[in-house]
């Protein structure tokens, strides 16, 4: 093994920080605020509580376990967990993480922009934040030369390792983050209108749980967040101590990124009600899933604070500290194959890098490719996680739970994970099927186009034709992974044990 495939984290709480900094990001600003005003506030929560248990922490608790036992990335952890012929599955999850990370990179760009806009001194008492919001996505030269400067901060951590990198910058981050959305929660929640927000967020509509849109949305928005299928934590499980605790910390991590998630709904939320001209007119904005909506709504809301101007500074230096924690590891999952494979880590970083910028760019020029980005791939994460599910069922669910999962506990896992697990196939037929038929009946003239941003059509073709592409590259991906295979299913954990 190398010297990096050597590498351990330096202490729980050094991992613990550095994985909430993965899950705790601009999904929890950024998009959860979004998603919760366009699903109906309370029935949403509700929702996204649920999914959290039944979804989010088993999953969890399968990455971390098949990558502490495989010490490999999603390419050789699922050719060697699974079997020969299923690496294209890794290969597969690996590309759904990447297509997130090329426009999750430019959402990073957003948040450094905005940064830079609050040292000018640009967020001032009555200043146009819509019309800031719109001059800026609508000039690619911005979006593109913040890009590059996050791609290149991105590269720097992840150029530096584990111990020096990824959690180091991890220690720093959260802190900084929680407390800087603490203030802004604190302040939202002191303007006037604002207990219109909270009621949005914490009563809910009980009729819109009936709905396949809430359900969907919830389901992705939790996987999404806490980093759920997107085999960030099977790789971070990859420089586990040998009796790190994977229940304890998937609990962790779901509670960290829902607290994270709160509070972002509690800076945001409330200002949007205290900011528009009335209730139906905050109702309608949040109706439209705005992609700017924090970047326009808290912008607007600082400048009526006192020292607003510093305020603003730290909540977007926290919000850029943020996403580059969560594109950190998104973007080691990557690297993590090609080091897999053989590559010196520096090379597959700059390749790594090079490649984000290159396929991020079409996200960069439009916000609607963005958004249609956003939309196919966070099904595609719910995909993953039913592949997890079909690996640990190969290895054998209760076995998976009592010799992986127990094993090195602190809290014993009932078999509440069995029945969890099982239902994976269950739950995502269930909502994406409902999806499916709803979807239809939304666009009944052209749900097949696949050039619509958010149609049916767009999901399958770009799901369908990645899978394909990779399924028939499974032989290829198997050979280019270095390292032992466990082909045996009895001495697996016994093998991996020993040369631990």
């Amino acid at each position: 093994m190398s010297s990096h495939q050597n590498e351990n984290w330096g202490s729980r709480l050094g991992f613990i920080l550095a994985a909430l900094g993965m899950a705790v990001g601009t999904g929890n600003i950024w998009r959860f605020p979004r998603i919760v005003g366009s699903n109906h506030g309370g029935a949403f929560i509700i929702a996204y509580i649920i999914c959290n248990m039944l979804w989010v922490v088993p999953l969890l608790m399968m990455e971390m376990g098949i990558g502490k036992s495989t010490r490999l990335g999603a390419i050789g952890a699922f050719r060697d967990f699974y079997g020969q012929k299923k690496a294209w599955l890794g290969g597969w999850a690996t590309w759904v993480c990447a297509a997130i990370t090329f426009y999750y990179a430019v959402v990073f760009a957003y948040a450094l922009r905005y940064f830079v806009f609050a040292l000018q001194g640009i967020m001032k008492p009555g200043f146009d934040s819509q019309a800031l919001w719109n001059s800026f996505i609508a000039d690619p030269r911005q979006t593109i030369f913040f890009q590059i400067i996050a791609l290149l901060a991105m590269g720097i951590v992840i150029y530096r390792g584990v111990q020096k990198g990824l959690e180091s910058i991890g220690k720093i981050a959260i802190p900084t983050l929680f407390v800087s959305l603490l203030v802004a929660s604190i302040w939202a929640l002191m303007q006037p209108g604002a207990a219109t927000g909270l009621k949005f967020i914490f009563v809910p509509d009980w009729a819109a749980l009936g709905t396949s849109k809430v359900w969907l949305n919830a389901l992705t928005q939790a996987a999404w967040s806490a980093g759920a299928g997107w085999a960030m934590m099977l790789t971070y499980a990859n420089y586990f101590k040998k009796n790190e605790d994977i229940a304890v910390n998937a609990f962790m991590i779901s509670f960290g990124d829902m607290i994270g998630a709160m509070l972002g709904a509690l800076a945001v939320l409330p200002a949007v009600f205290a900011l528009s001209a009335s209730e139906g007119a905050a109702i309608e904005a949040l109706g439209t899933g705005n992609y700017g909506l924090t970047f326009i709504y808290l912008a607007a809301l600082f400048p009526k604070i006192p020292g607003g101007n510093i305020l603003a500074a730290l909540f977007f230096f926290a919000l850029s500290l943020a996403a580059l924690t969560s594109i950190i590891p998104q973007t080691e999952v990557i690297i993590r194959n090609f080091v897999n494979a053989g590559y010196d880590r520096k090379k597959a970083t700059i390749l790594v890098c090079l490649g984000c910028f290159i396929f991020g760019l079409p996200s960069a020029y439009s916000i609607d490719f963005l958004n249609n980005q956003d939309w196919v791939w966070g099904i595609g994460l719910l995909i993953c996680g039913l592949f997890f599910a079909m690996s640990v069922y190969k290895f054998g669910v209760d076995k998976f739970r009592t010799e992986v999962i127990n094993s090195c506990s602190d809290i014993q896992v009932g078999k509440w994970f069995n029945v969890a697990v099982k239902s994976f196939p269950v739950l995502l037929s269930i909502v994406v099927g409902w999806w499916f038929y709803q979807a239809i009946t939304w666009h009944p003239d052209n749900w097949w186009n696949p050039f619509i941003v958010d149609s049916l059509g767009t999901v399958v073709a770009q799901v369908l034709l990645t899978g394909i592409i990779f399924y028939l590259a499974n032989g290829r991906l198997a050979e280019w992974i270095q390292g032992k295979r466990y082909m045996m299913e009895g001495q697996f954990l016994a093998e991996v044990r020993e040369e631990e």
